[in-house]
């Protein structure tokens, strides 16, 4: 006995595998690009674009960070009496560390409280150490603040957080933007 009817029943994806073994993915987030809300790329894998949206002032990207993303909070209600809860939403997160530093003109100080001030009005996105841009996101929260560590041997660095509510999870696209910003 069918538990629906074929018009409920979804395509199964394509395996991946084909039980021939595992590819990995690298890790390893290296910079962020925040977008004007009302640029929109023609092929977010040129990167001549990319240039071009940076020398126009576009988009924008930080200094090379430690960052990483961990599994996302996922949201459950239960929808009836007769089954068990269902997944209804996912809150997503990068969280990241930033050692640049420009103590004489406080340019790092002012990139990120920008960033914060403006936040609603800029996409973003993050870029990994094996060439994947993932994004964009087009509504995301962010907090970051300053971290001074207790001894001479320690540094000051940026320590933030940015979140944002999506069920599915972001694929990247293969694009070079070393150097890039």
């Amino acid at each position: 006995m069918a538990l629906c009817p074929s018009t409920c029943a979804p395509p199964l994806p394509v395996s991946i595998t084909g039980g021939c073994g595992i590819t990995t993915r690298s890790g390893g987030i290296s910079k962020f690009a925040f977008i004007k809300c009302d640029y929109e790329f023609i092929n977010i894998a040129s990167r001549a674009e990319w240039e071009a949206a940076v020398e126009s002032e576009d988009v924008v990207f930080s200094g090379l960070l430690l960052a990483q993303k961990p599994k996302g909070s996922f949201t459950k209600k239960r929808v009836s009496s007769c089954a068990p809860e269902q997944l209804v939403g996912k809150e997503n997160q990068v969280t990241f560390q930033d050692y640049n530093s420009d103590p004489q003109n406080c340019k790092d100080v002012e990139f990120w409280n920008t960033i914060v001030q403006n936040s609603s009005s800029y996409r973003w996105g993050y870029y990994t150490c094996d060439g994947y841009f993932y994004g964009i996101v087009d509504e995301f929260s962010i907090e970051v603040d300053h971290v001074i560590e207790d001894n001479s041997t320690g540094n000051i660095f940026f320590d933030g957080t940015i979140s944002w509510l999506d069920l599915n999870m972001l694929c990247g696209t293969a694009v070079d933007l070393n150097g890039v910003g």
